[in-house]
């Protein structure tokens, strides 16, 4: 996998030499160009976070409203085709092979190559500070360019033709339907955008009757029987500051145990990637409990959704997994120790979440690039903010949404 800290790095520096030279070529060009006013072919483009890519599926679906007889492509990293597989939402997905720098490069001019081929008349660009995107689409030679505009790279004044504001009081799902209502009503004070997002939710994932058969197979060999499931991801990605982003390990061993003395008839499993095995049955062993088995590696993106249907309860870092889990309804807790739940809190009608004091949060942000943080890059950052969050305060949440009806969201405490 192409190392994501370089390719931050290089996306930092050649991105914005790339982007201010696609801006003055712009001021140059603009008066011989007229802006397309009907969109035939839409191209939208979110590469970093699975979990990102489903909270714009709203986003998504608004589009779809907007623009009916508009083709819609999403253009991301071939590590993110299974979920816009599932979420099946545009007509044709692109993508740039992340999986080495050397097919990074080559997919990418292949990419810009057949996007041109196909004469887009509008990219969206989901990322806020990523340059990766205005820079492929301006090869590519998309006329019209919608984005977001943050003041620190002021040649998105000029490159941005529809320049969105990131607004971070809003969670990341309205922010990015901020974007689709700019685009398709031009009011920039955004006066009838409560109304218009309260429009949009997550789609709902039916689970295939084979993938949950499969699903309660691995459970049933795993010794679950008739308990009650709980998931537990101690997980989250691993292209930014990990560490900072975890409870210690023994967190999760003493909830999983808690859990199990409150709620003896209940089976817990662990959850994870492949390449995070170790470690997450390294934190299931320690439980010393038959009711308690690591599942990582084990599952497919389908199945996991799969899982996730089945379960009574999803207790999850701040991740990917916490936002699919969104699209089957499930319960869920995030724990966010690195960023506030104001913008990225589990969504549905059975969720809460669990965060330090608001001063402490976010550790890093889309303003600084989500690295420095008082002027030290993030990665020689402890987990001080992660280990003053304590067990009682996520088991308050727990005996609450395992004895309560399906009901309301309850949001975090912002204080």
């Amino acid at each position: 996998m192409f190392d994501v800290k370089l390719m931050r790095w290089i996306d930092n520096q050649v991105g914005n030499l790339a982007c201010n030279v696609l801006a003055a070529s712009k001021t140059v060009t603009s008066r011989f160009r007229t802006q397309p006013t009907e969109y035939k072919k839409i191209a939208v483009m979110k590469f970093f976070g699975i979990g990102s890519i489903v909270v714009g599926a709203p986003s998504l679906m608004a589009l779809r409203e907007a623009y009916p007889n508009a083709e819609i492509h999403f253009v991301s990293f071939s590590s993110n085709r299974d979920i816009l597989e599932i979420l099946n939402l545009t007509d044709k997905n692109w993508f740039v092979d992340n999986s080495s720098a050397k097919k990074f490069a080559a997919s990418t001019f292949a990419l810009a190559r057949d996007l041109r081929a196909e004469h887009f008349d509008l990219v969206i660009d989901f990322e806020f500070f990523a340059k990766f995107p205005l820079v492929l689409s301006g090869i590519a030679g998309i006329p019209k360019k919608a984005g977001f505009y943050l003041t620190q790279e002021p040649w998105r004044r000029t490159l941005l033709d529809v320049p969105g504001s990131y607004n971070h009081y809003y969670h990341t799902k309205d922010i990015f339907l901020s974007l689709v209502y700019l685009l398709t009503t031009g009011d920039l004070y955004y006066l009838d955008f409560q109304a218009f997002k309260e429009r949009y939710n997550y789609p709902r994932i039916t689970v295939a009757p084979e993938t949950r058969a499969r699903v309660a197979r691995l459970f049933e060999a795993r010794g679950r029987g008739s308990r009650r499931l709980v998931l537990i991801n101690p997980n989250t990605s691993p292209d930014l500051a990990p560490d900072v982003r975890k409870w210690p390990e023994e967190r999760y061993t003493e909830l999983a145990a808690q859990i199990l003395v409150e709620n003896p008839d209940t089976f817990i499993a662990f959850i994870g990637a492949k390449s995070e095995r170790k470690y997450v049955e390294r934190i299931a062993a320690a439980a010393k409990d038959p009711r308690v088995a690591s599942i990582a590696g084990e599952l497919s993106l389908r199945e996991l959704l799969g899982a996730f249907e089945a379960c009574d309860l999803f207790i999850t870092n701040d991740s990917g997994p916490m936002h699919l889990a969104c699209l089957v309804d499930a319960p869920v807790i995030g724990l966010f120790f690195a960023d506030s739940p104001r913008i990225f809190a589990p969504l549905g009608s059975r969720v809460a979440s669990v965060a330090p004091a608001l001063y402490s949060l976010p550790l890093f942000t889309v303003y600084n690039g989500k690295d420095v943080v008082a002027g030290r890059p993030v990665d020689t950052i402890e987990n001080a903010i992660a280990r003053a969050v304590p067990v009682e305060q996520v088991l308050k949440e727990v005996r609450l949404l395992l004895s309560e009806e399906p009901s309301v969201t309850r949001a975090a405490p912002l204080h």
